[in-house]
């Protein structure tokens, strides 16, 4: 008599996590890290001098809601990522040369000098990670 092969079915979350491309993460966490960052800026007073918090919680306010609107989908998602790590590095490097400010409007600190490159490589990796594998996902 032979036993009956049982499988292991994933958790939910397990589901939940493979549900998603690396890109969706992406655009679900730093979107809404940003969207936060951005609001409580707004709310508690930002400035909007030049350079002023202010200008940079819109721009932070505009990127998450591109992104959050991004991640409902992985290939959209994946469209998002190049502009979006593109904008990181280009802040990271004005901000490395100019030292507080970029563009006159944003200003830069040593959390900004630290997290815009880490979402400039981030999204970087992804995008690399994906033009590496076959196509074998459909939207």
């Amino acid at each position: 008599m032979s036993q009956p092969t049982v499988t292991a079915q994933p958790s939910g979350f397990a589901t939940l996590l493979r549900a998603r491309t690396p890109a969706q993460w992406y655009c679900l966490v730093v979107g809404g890290l940003l969207a936060v960052r951005g609001a409580t800026t707004l709310l508690f007073g930002a400035s909007f001098d030049q350079p002023g918090t202010g200008w940079r919680a819109i721009q932070q306010l505009a990127v998450a809601a591109l992104l959050l609107a991004a991640q409902r989908s992985r290939s959209v998602a994946y469209r998002a990522l190049l502009p979006v790590g593109v904008i990181y590095l280009v802040l990271w490097i004005v901000g490395v040369v100019n030292g507080h400010e970029a563009f006159g409007l944003i200003p830069i600190d040593a959390r900004d000098m630290i997290i815009h490159p880490v979402y400039a490589v981030l999204a970087a990796a992804i995008l690399v990670r994906e033009a590496r594998r076959p196509a074998d996902r459909a939207d």
